[in-house]
């Protein structure tokens, strides 16, 4: 039987946790920003896979810190994609609570909704609406491919944030391990 982590432990294993996590976010927006080729937005499956092994309020920071960040990296108006962002996460995480569990597909069909609903807000209000010559060529030269890169950088963030969730527990684990030794 495995036995609880003292609570001294699990605060540490949890500080290098979210630590790791910042080097990530910074790591993807640096990728984000670097050259001149259309790039996958990283910071949106990271979010998502990080919201989907926590509660609501750390799914919503994380959707505003990801959020601003792909702002910056985007040159968007600031909070643009970050209200965005936030409601993605927190509606992941309550899913995760209450509905899904933690599956490959179930984190991809949610990247999925998410890049979508965030590329087609983007090709609305910053190309449609405003009547540019060929805005379907700017959908599928630039917004497709990179929702499509997108998607399939959602697995090896997803293997990646799942590993160190194991490894330093998070807060519904530990949560468990807590109300199945009390019943014990």
């Amino acid at each position: 039987m495995n036995r609880p982590l003292p609570a001294r432990r699990y605060a540490f294993l949890q500080t290098v946790q979210w630590f790791i996590f910042g080097i990530l976010a910074l790591l993807c927006y640096f990728l984000m920003t670097s050259g001149s080729s259309i790039k996958p937005l990283l910071l949106i499956p990271l979010a998502i896979c990080i919201s989907a092994h926590f509660g609501e309020i750390p799914a919503a920071a994380v959707g505003v810190f990801g959020g601003l960040l792909t702002d910056i990296a985007c040159g968007k108006l600031l909070g643009y994609n970050a209200v965005w962002l936030v409601t993605c996460c927190v509606m992941t995480s309550l899913l995760h609570s209450y509905v899904l569990r933690d599956k490959l597909l179930n984190v991809l069909l949610l990247t999925a909704v998410c890049t979508a609903v965030q590329g087609y807000l983007d090709f609305m209000f910053y190309y449609a609406i405003w009547g540019h010559a060929d805005v379907e060529l700017i959908y599928m030269r630039i917004m497709l491919p990179s929702g499509i890169m997108t998607l399939l950088s959602t697995i090896p963030i997803w293997l990646i944030v799942r590993h160190i969730c194991e490894k330093c527990g998070s807060r519904r684990s530990f949560e468990l391990e807590k109300t199945i030794v009390s019943a014990q």
